[in-house]
């Protein structure tokens, strides 16, 4: 990526999420090393801390308690994601706002735009009120491709991500309305032009994924999905198999090519489930969610798969009788 390209992306993100008094600790890898953070942050109070190349969604890392004490914001540049990494999620706890930034690309600059946030808050609150606010039922999902996919999903367990500094952080790249399942079954097929978690990126063949009491058992396709099945085993984590996120894509922006998953999750009409470490399991205690076996839980991976021309219809558990279609063919009918 050209410097001025990485630079302009790390300045739009300022705008959007710093704050003047912000003390700020960069967590950069190898591969963006030479980033321009020092041009860009000169008048903040800040530090930069280089890491390893990272290979692996999720994958740890050290830092030295030294480093988290008295910062505001951490902010981490790396080749794939480890907001949900075991240091990051530590940050978190410490209060830090986390803004992670896996594998820069130019087509962030459109979902970065701060004219979409207005649209994606407006998209969100209406998703909301049309399934009767922040309650639990069921998702169905399906697709031509043979997806078919039942989801059950707790009441108070919903997360805007709409460009604001809210909660506990971001990816930088904004507009999906997010939850986390307790129990998912059925198959969920990622086809050519889909997106999963960098390194995979677009989908180039057919991968069948089949999912049975909120895990996926059965990981069937070519190439990609070998590489994707070697990531969850990498975890050593059992849960890695597990289902932690159900979203909606619901920023307007469109990039003339998309090239990251981070950023084909955002954009409207879009769906993604995660596989691995629960997306919410940091945010304020959620009573139901934390009942179920596949509650609040950390795998040390975290792998979305992107798919686009979904149909998807939410069936209340207070008003069985009146299921809600929210995407049809991957167009909001609400």
């Amino acid at each position: 990526m050209k410097r001025e390209e990485l630079k302009a992306v790390l300045k739009a993100q300022k705008e959007l999420y710093v704050k003047p008094d912000d003390r700020i600790l960069f967590v950069v890898d190898e591969g963006y090393k030479n980033a321009p953070i020092g041009e860009i942050f000169a008048g903040y109070e800040h530090q930069i801390v280089h890491i390893p190349q990272i290979e692996r969604p999720g994958q740890d890392y050290e830092l030295n308690k030294k480093f988290l004490e008295n910062k505001t914001l951490a902010w981490l540049i790396a080749s794939v994601s480890i907001s949900h990494s075991p240091m990051s999620v530590k940050m978190m706890e410490w209060g830090m706002f986390l803004i992670s930034n896996p594998g820069i690309s130019p087509d962030w600059l459109a979902i970065l735009d701060p004219q979409n946030r207005e649209v994606c808050r407006e998209r969100a609150e209406t998703i909301l009120k049309a399934i009767g606010g922040d309650i639990g039922g069921a998702f169905m999902i399906n697709a031509n491709d043979g997806t078919n996919l039942w989801l059950k999903i707790p009441s108070k367990n919903w997360i805007k991500e709409t460009g604001e500094r809210e909660g506990f952080g971001t990816n930088g790249p904004y507009g999906e309305l997010a939850t986390a399942p307790f129990w998912a079954k059925g198959t969920y097929v990622l086809r050519p032009g889909d997106f999963a978690t960098n390194p995979l990126n677009e989908i180039k063949e057919e991968i069948r994924l089949t999912i049975e009491e909120n895990q996926v058992v059965k990981i069937e396709g070519e190439s990609q999905a070998k590489t994707l099945q070697e990531m969850l085993e990498k975890a050593g984590n059992p849960k890695a198999y597990s289902l932690g996120e159900f979203a909606l894509g619901i920023n307007p922006g469109r990039p003339s090519r998309v090239y990251r998953s981070v950023i084909a999750e955002k954009l409207k009409g879009g769906i993604h489930i995660a596989i691995g470490t629960n997306a919410l399991c940091l945010q304020e205690t959620c009573p139901e969610l934390d009942k179920f076996q596949y509650g609040r839980y950390n795998a040390g991976v975290h792998i979305d798969c992107i798919k686009f021309s979904a149909s998807v219809t939410f069936i209340s558990r207070e008003r069985t009788d009146v299921p809600v279609t929210i995407l049809k063919k991957g167009e909001f009918v609400v």
